[in-house]
């Protein structure tokens, strides 16, 4: 072999090589920036409920993982640590206050909670007040729409006509009891 057939496979590669680095560093990608997964020391305020799922769009189940919505509009899972039987003494729809930490959901090191709408878990080590949720009118669109929530239906089409028909007053029931669960008297109203 000439030193002649020697050097041009070893250019060729070294061409390649070279063009490699230049394509590649061009399409080198911002760095992503790591999720703050430090729990954040907060007080929250806000209504205590059940957390709503991500996708409304098709069949729904009746479970219901508790959570705060905070008074900005916020969901977060609320955690009672060790003293578990403390969300016992609360009720739907009641008005909370409390010190605790909050974990970012994307910190989560478990899809457990990918289903729900809601920012973090919030665990609570300090009830600062409790009462009552402020009677008042009621939304006639959250209430229906929330009961999807809730409530199974084979398809979009189906959920949308049960809303339609709710607004419309056919649906009693699902006023009621939300109201029920909501601690609402029969002072609230539509």
């Amino acid at each position: 072999m000439t030193l002649k057939n020697t050097l041009i496979p070893i250019g060729i590669l070294a061409v390649l090589v070279g063009a490699y680095f230049i394509f590649a560093g061009t399409f080198v990608q911002a760095p992503v920036t790591d999720l703050d997964a430090t729990p954040q020391n907060v007080t929250l305020s806000g209504t205590y409920g059940c957390l709503p799922h991500m996708d409304t769009s098709g069949p729904q189940t009746m479970e219901c993982a508790f959570g705060i919505q905070t008074d900005n509009g916020d969901w977060y899972a609320v955690n009672f640590g060790a003293s578990a039987d403390a969300m016992n003494q609360f009720q739907s729809g009641e008005h909370i206050t409390a010190e605790g930490f909050v974990v970012i959901k994307e910190a989560l090191s478990t899809d457990q909670w990918a289903n729900y709408n809601m920012k973090g878990i919030f665990t609570v080590t300090k009830m600062l007040e409790s009462g009552p949720a402020v009677q008042g009118k009621l939304n006639i669109n959250a209430v229906c729409e929330g009961a999807l929530a809730y409530m199974t239906f084979t398809d979009g089409a189906s959920a949308h006509a049960f809303v339609a028909d709710c607004k419309e007053g056919k649906h009693p029931e699902v006023i009621e009891q939300y109201k029920l669960q909501m601690g609402l008297g029969d002072g609230a109203a539509i």
